[in-house]
């Protein structure tokens, strides 16, 4: 059973955190006057929006939240891992350009909820209640035909990370059932990934043509207590008025709605999955994990006037071997892009 979290736990969580801040939002904030790009991501299975709300799932990764803000002049820490590249904030057409990421998020994985802890047998089978409250780094490099992300997370997991209240503050909301059993969730534990992300635009965007298509393969690499792991995959969109998918010196001027719809697959080899291993110091909530993932997704997108709203649909495969065949669960994308 989880114990309270301690007062050396709780020192740590705030060093963890303080050194976040002072890393990559200290640099930002002296250079917000140029300007924010900000994002929200709201991924929940409850916006499984073709099955009807009673057969929608509440399980495996139920929850997921993700604030970020993007800074094009690429200040601090992000100017790094690109010295001699000129910022966003100035670029034009397809050069290359560096921008800095920051981002505060918060993951939640739970059983099915009708086989919580304790209600039925062999429950310990069952993945384990998980939640990951962290802040993540970016330093993007992004020129017309590519895109390279390095970024770093730190954060909590177990008590700190304060999955049992957000949990039950949505279901009270939603009018849901209260969750039981997140006293037995993965331990604390502070925190690290580094991830290295490449992505190529294989095809381009079609220029001035209304109709456009592109196809983007992509590539990545993490190493960390929470998650390692390696992955190969590709997008392909087609659209409307379609816009470059990363690139800010080459987005579409005003005055033009932009429409997409896109699909994607990836193959992931996963070394390690704190929600599914457990905690180094103590791993007795685990599962037998399985380590090669497969991972398919449809999306739809619209932007007007920098606005831009992205509804996703993602279905992976089975991970560890208790568990279900697969689980499918949406992501609702809401974002903001200057235009020229």
């Amino acid at each position: 059973m989880a114990q309270p979290t301690s007062p050396r736990a709780q020192s740590i969580v705030a060093a963890i955190l303080a050194a976040g801040l002072l890393l990559v939002a200290g640099p930002v904030v002296a250079h917000a006057q140029r300007g924010w790009l900000p994002r929200l991501q709201l991924d929940n299975d409850v916006y499984n929006f073709w099955t009807r709300h009673t057969q929608r799932p509440d399980e495996e990764y139920t929850n997921g939240v993700q604030a970020s803000l993007e800074s094009l002049t690429a200040p601090g820490w992000g100017g790094l891992f690109a010295r001699a590249i000129p910022d966003c904030a100035g670029s034009g057409g397809g050069a290359p350009c560096r921008s800095t990421m920051l981002t505060l998020g918060q993951d939640l994985y739970t059983p099915n909820l009708d086989r919580a802890p304790f209600l039925v047998e062999d429950w310990e089978d069952e993945r384990p209640y998980f939640a990951w409250l962290y802040l993540r780094g970016s330093a993007r490099v992004s020129s017309a035909r590519s895109l390279r992300t390095t970024s770093v997370s730190l954060g909590v997991t177990g008590p700190p990370a304060l999955g049992e209240l957000a949990q039950r503050i949505a279901h009270r909301i939603g009018f849901n059932e209260q969750a039981t059993g997140w006293e037995t969730q993965v331990g604390f534990e502070p925190g690290a990934i580094l991830e290295l992300r490449q992505a190529v635009l294989a095809g381009g965007v079609g220029g001035e043509r209304r109709l456009a298509m592109d196809l983007v393969p992509e590539g990545a690499v993490s190493l960390g207590n929470v998650r390692s792991h390696a992955e190969l995959g590709a997008t392909a969109r087609v659209g409307w008025n379609l816009s470059h998918p990363w690139h800010p010196g080459a987005w579409r001027g005003r005055g033009q709605a932009e429409w997409w719809l896109s699909a994607g697959g990836r193959a992931e080899y996963v070394a390690r999955d704190m929600s599914l291993d457990g905690t180094w110091r103590d791993p007795s909530r685990r599962v037998e994990r399985i380590a090669g993932v497969r991972q398919y997704e449809f999306a739809a997108g619209l932007r007007y006037e920098g606005l831009s709203v992205t509804y996703r649909a993602v279905t992976r495969s089975r991970e560890y071997r208790t568990g279900p065949g697969h689980h499918t669960y949406s992501s609702m994308v809401f974002g903001f892009v200057p235009l020229r």
